[in-house]
């Protein structure tokens, strides 16, 4: 189903969730971004466009790419945005503006990206970094739900009036089939609700509208 892009009419109408998915590879530290609650080639193909050996192109194994966050949007249009925007970021930081990065990136004695075991934790620290860019940026509502108590940062990077955290149960992580099946319930129903709202607010706009004025 990841097999490309998925505009907001599609995924209310397939009923997926207005969510965005962030996984991180076990060995390397990289970071992929999907729409929906699986990844294929072709997101690694669209956000690692430039591999080089201190940021090789991945495989799409599944024992190695584990969820880092699931977002919850509060509706479709703001979910297909925040995706854009973070795989947009991805490729300024890789392609555009690849030398202003990695001025900022924590560097071996060598000069070269800070790793362990070829595992470099910058790359999650800068997803994380954008993500609660990219949310303050477009001043929406979200709900982060993080695999780690940790993992989100130090809550002074976010802005509390616009997002939500908590964390996955760590139990349900063992099986992410069920885990995503959940969220994506709840996202939906959260959505439904602020759907019927809406829609309520603006009979009773429209019916105040049509009442005759009374002189």
């Amino acid at each position: 189903m990841a097999t490309r892009f998925r505009n907001a009419k599609w995924l209310d109408t397939n009923k997926f969730g207005p969510q965005v998915f962030i996984f991180r590879n076990l060995e390397s530290g990289q970071v992929l971004y999907s729409q929906l609650p699986s990844y294929s080639d072709y997101q690694i193909k669209q956000q690692f466009q430039r591999p080089n050996w201190q940021n090789r192109k991945p495989s799409t194994r599944r024992d190695i790419w584990k969820i880092m966050a699931v977002v919850d949007c509060k509706d479709y249009e703001s979910a297909v945005v925040t995706y854009q925007s973070l795989v947009r970021l991805r490729a300024m930081r890789d392609l555009t503006l690849k030398n202003v990065a990695n001025q900022f990136r924590p560097k071996n004695s060598d000069g070269n990206i800070w790793y362990s075991a070829q595992y470099r934790p910058v790359y999650t620290q800068e997803a994380v970094s954008d993500l609660s860019n990219v949310v303050d940026t477009l001043q929406t509502q979200v709900k982060i739900h993080w695999e780690d108590e940790w993992r989100k940062g130090d809550l002074s990077n976010w802005n509390m009036s616009l997002v939500q955290h908590e964390n996955l149960d760590r139990a349900a992580l063992h099986t992410p089939k069920e885990l995503f099946e959940q969220l994506r319930q709840q996202a939906r129903a959260e959505f439904q609700k602020l759907r019927d709202t809406t829609a309520t607010a603006e009979n009773q706009q429209q019916q105040e509208q049509q009442q005759p004025t009374t002189v």
